[in-house]
């Protein structure tokens, strides 16, 4: 297997959500401004939950607290995670890393109850030691904080441990903090192929081409 430990993205990387997170927050951008905001739609990708919110609350001047708006977006992904889909192969890639011994966990930018109810639903949660949240954690995939408590958590050094990724900004900071990267294709990133191959060890279109 050549690594003892994987960190994974949920969103866009084992599960095919993306669609749901970019819908949530159109949805919530046209709730709370004037008319629609392309700018705003996609801001949220590189951003935790509650940064975002907080950008947003004041880009629309939204006088609603912050807490709030985490879980109306929330409620909305809530919604469409009740029909979301794992990625091709990842349920047989996870039961092959069970089997070579490596442990697992997942870092994300989703909050703990979402990713607990998705991954029970699809069958997934079994193969994962923990989750850790940014949210929880404090601090977002721009730094490599999270990456390097996961490894400790797992007891692994960086170097025996992959991070698989879909977005290229965690991607960029897991690599360039030691960490073996793996980039999933996904179809929100489709343009930022080159920059995940450039900070990717292997990039592929399906974890059916790790089986």
């Amino acid at each position: 297997m050549g690594f003892k430990a994987a960190i994974f993205d949920l969103d866009g990387t084992l599960i095919d959500s993306m669609p749901v997170w970019d819908g949530a927050w159109k949805e919530f951008c046209d709730r709370h401004s004037d008319g629609p905001d392309p700018e705003a739609y996609a801001k949220y990708k590189t951003l935790t939950l509650v940064t975002a919110c907080e950008y947003y609350r004041e880009r629309f001047r939204i006088p609603a607290p912050v807490p709030d708006l985490c879980r109306e977006v929330n409620g909305i992904v809530r919604q469409g995670y009740a029909s979301v889909h794992a990625k091709d192969g990842v349920p047989e890639y996870l039961q092959k890393l069970r089997t070579d011994g490596v442990r697992c966990c997942i870092a994300t930018n989703t909050a703990r109850e979402l990713v607990e109810y998705v991954t029970e639903r699809l069958g997934l949660a079994e193969y994962f030691d923990f989750i850790l949240p940014c949210a929880e954690f404090g601090s977002g995939k721009d730094r490599p904080d999270i990456f390097f408590e996961c490894a400790r958590r797992l007891a692994a050094a960086p170097g025996d441990t992959r991070v698989f990724e879909d977005a290229p900004h965690a991607l960029m900071t897991a690599r360039g903090a030691g960490f073996r990267t793996l980039a999933v294709f996904d179809a929100s990133y489709a343009g930022a192929e080159r920059t995940l191959r450039e900070n990717a060890d292997r990039y592929v279109m399906s974890f059916t081409e790790l089986l």
